[in-house]
């Protein structure tokens, strides 16, 4: 007998799966897969979807939600890698009809979008990395019947079975697309996503430069056309020297809508650098090798997620990072409900050793004035 989406909700907090357990899950979905019988092989039954329109072009979007997961293997496809980041307190609300009213407010949103604009997309790619997110992906199923393709992110460090996830993947996107995701195919997506984030690591560079030329603010929005499949797209980023003190931003993910929230702390602060989904993490990849292989390895081996375990290497990273960057300070965002971050803040201030803001958000633009009340405060602080 299938979950309801309720209940799939229901199951949401407090779960966690071992590498094993996700390996051995059934990881196509069409409809709802019942949760229990997702242990007797690497892919679920599902229907057969043909994305192609009736001159046999490929139109739409593949929506992801991951950092590891390799954009250039999606948009050899012939499809569009749009990057699921959407949260504003509309759809955030709206999407507890789908889970439960204390899941990720982003899950709750990214649900609510699919279901707004389900036809869009022509299936959704999703990882194990957050299993709140992964379980997002069993309600956008059942929801919006897209082809949803579920790939293991392991958690622990073990490379060879990332290697064999992303053969997994790249086969059944050629399943699904009918296009040839050889190395040569795959060279050329490599050479047009390397070049956007050349660029986009030359901007960065300005915004680490003492003083800083350009705010973390219009770096997101620079970002957006990236995240949203568009790496040709131009990125014209004005420059504006800033004195502000210097500070290293970390936590959830920045929503589309959350550019508020950046151009608020940078009234009154400058963030030179950040660790957040959303933002320019994605700057961090090369590869080497212009082959599956070097993606591969571009993958896995980047500054890697505070859910890797152990995670000393995310700790050794951002410590050199601030300290690179002359950081006076760090302003940590994070999410309703994003409990596994929250219980490592108290380590990255110990490890970082300097004066840590912690703001809390649903989306919501209420606190706005407690907001800036807090933001001018810690800045006084740092420039006394």
């Amino acid at each position: 007998m299938g979950l309801t989406p309720l209940e799939i909700g229901d199951s949401m907090l407090g779960h966690s799966s071992s590498d094993a357990d996700a390996r051995d899950r059934g990881r196509f979905l069409t409809g709802l897969i019942p949760l229990e019988t997702k242990h007797t092989g690497r892919s679920a039954p599902c229907e057969e979807m043909d994305p192609r329109n009736s001159d046999n072009s490929l139109t739409g979007k593949i929506g992801y939600t991951c950092s590891y997961t390799p954009v250039e293997i999606v948009s050899a496809t012939g499809f569009r890698p749009y990057r699921l980041l959407h949260g504003d307190i509309g759809r955030s609300s709206a999407g507890e009809q789908y889970v439960r009213i204390d899941s990720c407010p982003l899950v709750r949103s990214n649900i609510r979008y699919l279901v707004e604009n389900k036809d869009d997309f022509v299936a959704i790619v999703g990882s194990t990395g957050c299993d709140m997110a992964r379980r997002m992906f069993e309600v956008v199923a059942y929801e919006t019947k897209l082809p949803t393709f579920l790939f293991n992110n392991p958690r622990t460090d073990n490379q060879l079975m990332f290697n064999d996830e992303i053969d997994w993947l790249v086969q059944e996107l050629k399943r699904f697309s009918g296009r040839d995701l050889s190395d040569q195919a795959l060279a050329q997506e490599i050479d047009r996503w390397e070049g956007a984030r050349s660029v986009f690591r030359g901007l960065d560079a300005k915004r680490r430069s003492r003083p800083s030329m350009v705010s973390t603010t219009r770096l997101h929005q620079a970002a957006m056309s990236y995240h949203q499949g568009e790496p040709d797209a131009a990125r014209e980023v004005p420059e504006e020297t800033s004195d502000r003190p210097r500070i290293y931003l970390i936590g959830s993910p920045i929503s589309y809508e959350s550019n508020s929230i950046l151009s608020r702390i940078e009234e009154q602060l400058h963030i030179v650098g950040d660790f957040n989904c959303g933002i320019s993490r994605f700057a961090n990849l090369k590869i080497d090798e212009p082959n599956l292989n070097g993606i591969k390895n571009a993958y896995y081996n980047q500054p890697p997620c505070i859910f890797k375990r152990p995670n000393n290497k995310f700790y050794e990273w951002i410590s050199t990072e601030i300290r690179s960057l002359n950081c006076v300070g760090v302003v940590a965002w994070t999410l309703d409900y994003c409990d596994s971050f929250e219980f490592e803040l108290n380590r990255i201030e110990r490890a970082i050793g300097l004066p840590m803001l912690r703001l809390k958000s649903d989306f919501s633009v209420q606190n706005l004035g407690q907001l800036k009340t807090r933001i001018g405060a810690f800045a006084e602080m740092l420039r006394s």
